[in-house]
């Protein structure tokens, strides 16, 4: 005997949306689907039930008698799919807790002041930092939260955009440099292959000729060192450039430069009640301290 596919949660989500709003349409844009793929999954529903949910008009949705048993059904499921989540995520966020928190070098300044107004906040759950500049560790037991400065963020991960960050050239605080010097003038602090994905390098490459290149360096700490040394001007985020001391900008944050800052995290942590603290902690608090927009 040929058994039925179960419903799944996300089918009983959208029931309930549909139910809720009398639209295929408003469910989908409620639980950010696009139209097509609501209206195949609304019809494997209907086909694995064996009858019509919904009655289809002009004006909307309307449930049928077997459509509002699955409504009532749905909602008792996802209510009760809930109440165990909220039990399970009160032990998750109970003493002990710990969650590993991989960085790049640049923001690990800004990691651990953020970690220690977490912990004000949440003296429960505990914060250890990991710096390294590869997305691979998010995918190993290692880590479970990333914060990664970058334009994109590579597949898999579960990501918030906290906001963009400004990029300025800054010379050595000491430098004098000539009235008429145009921006891409002078001695440059460039980055070897292992940052040539970042949009600085990518601005190097396209404004500064190469004979300007009075140092490559693999790292943007080792980039402040050289700028600060007086090397050369170098590319580097304001949030960091600007807490060192030591530099100066000598431009407007370069708009063709963009980086935003990222939190990303496994899906399989997204209902994790103390990686979501830690998230909706930074989301707000890493904008005001890191002055994104």
């Amino acid at each position: 005997m040929r058994q039925t596919a179960r419903l799944s949660l996300e089918d009983f989500e959208l029931l309930r949306a549909i139910g809720a709003h009398g639209s295929l349409s408003g469910a989908a844009k409620a639980l950010a689907l696009d139209h097509s793929s609501a209206f195949r999954r609304l019809a494997g529903i209907e086909a694995r039930a064996g009858t019509p949910l919904f009655r289809r008009s002009r004006t909307g949705y309307t449930a049928t008698e077997a459509g509002a048993v699955a409504i009532e059904g749905a909602q008792r499921i996802l209510d009760d799919a809930d109440q165990l989540q909220r039990q399970l995520a009160g032990r998750d966020a109970r003493g002990g807790a710990r969650l590993r928190i991989t960085i790049p070098d640049t923001l690990a300044d800004v990691a651990a002041r953020l970690c220690a107004a977490f912990a004000a906040a949440h003296p429960q759950i505990g914060c250890d930092l990991l710096v390294s500049n590869a997305f691979v560790n998010l995918q190993q037991p290692e880590a479970d939260v990333a914060l990664r400065a970058c334009a994109l963020m590579p597949s898999g991960l579960s990501v918030r955009r906290v906001g963009s960050i400004a990029t300025a050239v800054y010379a050595a605080s000491g430098a004098k440099l000539g009235k008429r010097e145009a921006l891409s003038e002078g001695a440059w602090v460039g980055f070897d292959d292992n940052l040539s994905h970042l949009s600085s390098a990518l601005w190097l490459r396209a404004n500064v000729d190469e004979a300007r290149i009075a140092m490559r360096v693999n790292s943007l700490p080792a980039a402040l060192a050289a700028c600060k040394a007086g090397v050369g001007k170098a590319l580097l985020p304001c949030y960091f450039a600007d807490a060192a001391g030591g530099v100066k900008r000598v431009s407007q944050p370069l708009t063709e430069v963009p980086t935003e800052l990222w939190f990303a995290i496994h899906p399989d942590l997204r209902r994790s009640a103390r990686v979501r603290a830690l998230r909706e902690f930074a989301l707000g608090w890493l904008p005001r301290e890191m002055a994104l927009s």
